[in-house]
C-alpha cells in the first residue's frame, strides 16, 4: 500500500476513535445531568470541531479506497478547505479554549485527537499528497464559505434553545454585535491562512490527483 493511502486510513482511524470518544463522553455527562441521549447527539453535532473531524475521516476513506465520489468537491478543493479549517480547529482551541476543562484518561486522548494529532496528521497529508495544481488566489474566499454557514448554523440552533458550542458566539452573554465581530476576526484569520495555502501549494509536491 502506498505511503499517501496508509496516512489516509490512519487518519481516517485517528479522526473516527478521538469522535467515537468524545461522543461517548458528552453522552455520559448528558446523563449525569439527567440528559437525554438525544439532547447529547443534539450538541454533539453543534461542534465545529466535531463535524470537520467526521467530515475529514469520510474524505480520508474515500482517498484510501481511491474512490472519490463524483458529486463531491473535487479531491483539490475539498482537501485543502478541510486541512485549512482543520489547522484552524487546533489553532482556536489551544490559544483559546484549552483551558476552559479539563478532560481525564481516555478523554483526553479524545480530546487530544480531534484538536491536536488528526489537525497536524491531516496537514501534514496535505502538505505531502493532496492534488494542488491549479489553486488560485480566490480560492481562499471559497474555502470560507465551510465556515460561514457553520457560523449561520450555529447561531441559528443558538437562537432555538439558547445554547452555543462556543464561548466567543454565545450571544446570549455577549450579545449579536461582539459575536459577529468575532465572526469577523476569525474570517479574516482564515482568508489570510487561505492565501498562506495558496502560495504554499507553489512550492510543495503537486500531489496524487
Amino acid at each position: 500500500m502506498s505511503a499517501d493511502r496508509v496516512l489516509a486510513a490512519l487518519i481516517a482511524m485517528v479522526a473516527l476513535l478521538a469522535v467515537a470518544g468524545q461522543g461517548h463522553m458528552l453522552v455520559g455527562l448528558t446523563a449525569e445531568r439527567g440528559g437525554h441521549p438525544g439532547h447529547a447527539l443534539w450538541v454533539f453535532l453543534g461542534f465545529f470541531t466535531i463535524l470537520t473531524n467526521i467530515a475529514i475521516a469520510v474524505a480520508c476513506l474515500a482517498r484510501w479506497r481511491g474512490h472519490w465520489p463524483g458529486w463531491w468537491p473535487s479531491p483539490r478543493m475539498m482537501l485543502a478547505s478541510l486541512a485549512l479549517n482543520i489547522t484552524l480547529v487546533g489553532i482556536v482551541y489551544h490559544v483559546l479554549l484549552s483551558d476552559l476543562w479539563n478532560p481525564q484518561g481516555i478523554y483526553w486522548w479524545a480530546d487530544q485527537g480531534v484538536h491536536t494529532a488528526v489537525p497536524v496528521l491531516f496537514l501534514a497529508y496535505w502538505a505531502l499528497f493532496a492534488p494542488k495544481t491549479g489553486l488560485v488566489w480566490r480560492d481562499a474566499l471559497r474555502w470560507m464559505i465551510y465556515p460561514a454557514g457553520y457560523f449561520v448554523y450555529a447561531l441559528a440552533r443558538g437562537a432555538v434553545d439558547g445554547w452555543y458550542p462556543y464561548p466567543f458566539l454565545d450571544v446570549g452573554r455577549l450579545g449579536h454585535g461582539p459575536v459577529l465581530a468575532n465572526g469577523l476576526g476569525i474570517a479574516v484569520i482564515q482568508f489570510v491562512a487561505g492565501l498562506g495555502m495558496v502560495a504554499a501549494s507553489r512550492v510543495l509536491p503537486a500531489g496524487r490527483p
